[in-house]
């Protein structure tokens, strides 16, 4: 069962006036929440709610962002975070009671970001803040990064675990990349970081990771050797992608061609395990032991590698240990949307019982093998998909492309911003196991998890909301 964070989405309606810092507030209880327009299946005059912070917009389109709320599904959790990790509070899932509630040392002009990891040693919460710290009458203000790791199951009052204070780039942003089992901070582009600092949630040990030389087998007749950047931890090592730059045709077919890939820490390489003619492998995300990538040739790879309506695209589910496929599907779009590392994993969840898996605009039924694409047609329109249940019913929001970066991404939810009027957008039930869609009543949220009880947990702009199956 994999954790995951929760983003407002676009176009998401609120409710709630908000709270300059929402989580020093009340929540409301089962007999007054505040009641959003749900699909059918959920009771929406019960469960709980309570205000939420608006998230600050992204520095980098293929960044986790700062997501302010996530669930830890073995503890049963939702986390919620004040939009400067001022407070972090702890709810009880299906009660909406504060569990426990931990307060950071204090930083200025601070966004944050809260994360859930899965291990050995169990779910931990990540706080992540970029800020300043407090000068006084003898030292200065700097820049910094600071990351608090708190046991999910920690007592009323909690307390970090580790701290780790990480010296802030002056000339670039950071960005954090998170999994459900590996962090890495620094400046990101284009879905991988040259330089980033690997976090272990479990020990509160801190590596440098850099762009590396790699000699790769299976390129074109023989091997090659790449530049490879991580893209995003895991528990099986960093995620690193490459593109072959010499000895291939990057314009035609006509001659080898170059090879576009990564390999998961010392474990595996994706050349090993390419689907048969894909030349080109991308990792898309990671959800507990699987990882999915995009798999597809082309005619040129001077341009980013897209699902589109001209080159049929595989996605394709691995084992995160191994590489050995589980399950795939073939896809085209209408709509052409780059496929980026680590761009879908904030759309990347399995189903608690670990039966499905959706990522991006694909759901996968792992017990068979079989994938459905939702992906745009000539006649109908993308969806992209935001939780899945026990029993492979999944829900997603339609696809829109705006004038943003973001839109364009595979897989990335569309994230709202502080002053942004976005319209409500279309959303839509799906069956991961037989491919169908049914459009949802006008301006039905959709949830971005639902517990193996039935619960839903819902994200808009100012409200967080939980909802029991009715």
């Amino acid at each position: 069962m994999a954790a995951l964070v929760l983003g407002a989405l676009a176009g998401c309606s609120g409710a709630s006036g908000g709270e300059s810092d929402p989580t020093t507030g009340a929540t409301r209880k089962a007999a007054a929440p505040v009641r959003l327009p749900v699909p059918d299946g959920f009771d929406s005059a019960a469960g709980w709610s309570t205000s939420a912070s608006v998230e600050a917009a992204d520095t980098e389109p293929g960044s986790s962002g700062f997501p302010l709320v996530a669930v830890a599904p073995k503890s049963a959790l939702v986390i919620q975070a004040a939009a400067d990790g001022s407070r972090v509070r702890a709810f009880s899932l299906s009660s909406g009671k504060t569990v426990w509630t931990f307060t950071p040392e204090a930083l200025t002009n601070a966004r944050a970001g809260v994360f859930v990891q899965e291990g050995t040693a169990g779910e931990k919460v990540v706080l992540a803040r970029l800020g300043e710290t407090s000068g006084n009458s003898l030292t200065t203000s700097r820049p910094t990064t600071t990351i608090d790791v708190i046991a999910a199951d920690s007592a009323r009052t909690a307390s970090a675990e580790h701290h780790l204070d990480l010296a802030a780039p002056d000339d670039t942003a950071s960005s954090f990349t998170a999994t459900d089992s590996g962090f890495l901070v620094g400046p990101a582009s284009g879905g991988v970081h040259e330089t980033a600092v690997a976090v272990d949630a479990a020990t509160g040990a801190q590596r440098t990771v850099r762009t590396t030389s790699l000699k790769v087998p299976g390129c074109g007749s023989g091997s090659c050797t790449v530049q490879a950047s991580a893209a995003f931890a895991t528990a099986d090592g960093v995620v690193s992608a490459f593109q072959q730059q010499d000895g291939c045709d990057q314009w035609t077919k006509s001659g080898t061609p170059c090879t576009y890939g990564f390999q998961v820490g010392d474990a595996w390489t994706s050349t090993s395990v390419a689907p048969s003619g894909m030349h080109v492998g991308i990792p898309l995300a990671v959800s507990g032991p699987y990882l999915v990538a995009a798999w597809h040739t082309s005619n040129t790879q001077t341009d980013p590698p897209a699902l589109s309506d001209t080159d049929k695209t595989m996605l394709v589910v691995h084992d995160l240990a191994t590489g050995k496929i589980k399950a795939k599907v073939s896809c085209t779009s209408a709509e052409t949307l780059t496929l980026q590392p680590g761009s879908a994993q904030s759309s990347t969840r399995l189903s608690p019982n670990g039966d499905f898996l959706i990522s991006g605009q694909a759901g996968f039924d792992l017990a068979t093998g079989r994938g459905h694409c939702f992906t745009s047609t000539a006649s109908t329109k993308g969806i992209d998909l935001t939780a899945v249940a026990d029993d492979g019913t999944a829900y997603g929001i339609v696809h829109a492309v705006d004038q943003t970066e973001a839109t364009s991404l595979y897989g990335r939810l569309p994230i709202t911003t502080d002053g942004t009027d976005t319209p409500e957008r279309a959303s839509a039930r799906v069956s991961v196991r037989t491919g169908t869609a049914k459009t949802l009543p006008a301006a039905a949220e959709v949830p971005l998890y639902v517990a193996a009880d039935g619960h839903g947990v819902f994200r808009t702009r100012d409200v967080v909301a939980v909802y029991p199956a009715s």
